[in-house]
């Protein structure tokens, strides 16, 4: 036999690759496979090679995690400095102007900074209010209504299916397109309410769409800069 293919057999059943006999040895890995094919490894030897795998597959997903956050951020502050060049060509426009105003003072924007979670979150209770964003996300943000989901946050006396009714005529947006409702408790006051002062909850508008959070966020840090003029 072969000096170098008793050197190959020996290390294979150390537990070592193909890849790494073939480093050492020199030796293609096509001629190793023909050689090793009918090596019987121990359970060690096994265990050592499963490992470097679990290993490898380990490091290559986080080197590839890492390089599509990269890729995300890039993008992500691509969308928010054209968004910030469009809000000057928007700024005359009253809709958009108070539209976002009201979203920067109650809309999600965490998603921009520490949040992993980064999508377009308007919530209020206030109904008047809702029609507006319904309009400025609807006219200004060119969102379909389909892509749209509410949510109902309510206090346990609040009659749900009145809720909806009643915020899905406010938002034009049907009953199926409601997320669950989600029942609050006051901790602060364990007393059966007396007068409930939101009878139809709070609404949570949620369309799931990164680019067009981005692009709010660039708006906003358009109205930032523009307003400490």
């Amino acid at each position: 036999m072969r000096k170098d293919k008793e050197i190959a057999i020996k290390l294979r059943k150390q537990g070592l690759s193909y890849s790494q006999i073939k480093n050492k040895l020199d030796i293609p890995k096509s001629t190793l496979s023909y050689w090793l094919r009918d090596i019987k490894l121990s359970k060690i030897a096994k265990e050592k090679i499963l490992k470097r795998i679990n290993n490898t597959s380990t490091k290559a997903l986080i080197k590839r995690n890492k390089q599509q956050t990269v890729i995300a951020e890039e993008r992500a502050d691509k969308i928010r400095r054209c968004a910030i060049k469009e809000a000057s060509t928007l700024i005359n426009n009253k809709l958009f102007l108070v539209g976002i105003s009201l979203y920067w003072a109650e809309g999600y924007k965490k998603g921009a900074y520490e949040s992993k979670w980064k999508s377009v979150d308007f919530a209020n209770s206030d109904s008047e209010m809702i029609i507006i964003m319904m309009e400025f996300f609807r006219k200004i943000c060119k969102v379909k209504s389909e892509k749209i989901k509410i949510q109902i946050i309510a206090h346990k006396n609040v009659k749900v299916s009145r809720a909806i009714n009643f915020w899905s005529s406010i938002t034009n947006i049907p009953r199926e397109q409601f997320i669950k409702t989600y029942c609050s408790i006051n901790k602060n006051n364990k007393r059966k309410r007396k007068r409930n002062t939101l009878p139809n909850g709070t609404i949570h508008i949620r369309i799931n769409d990164v680019k067009l959070f981005f692009r709010i966020i660039g708006w906003i840090e358009y109205l930032k800069n523009d307003a400490a003029l």
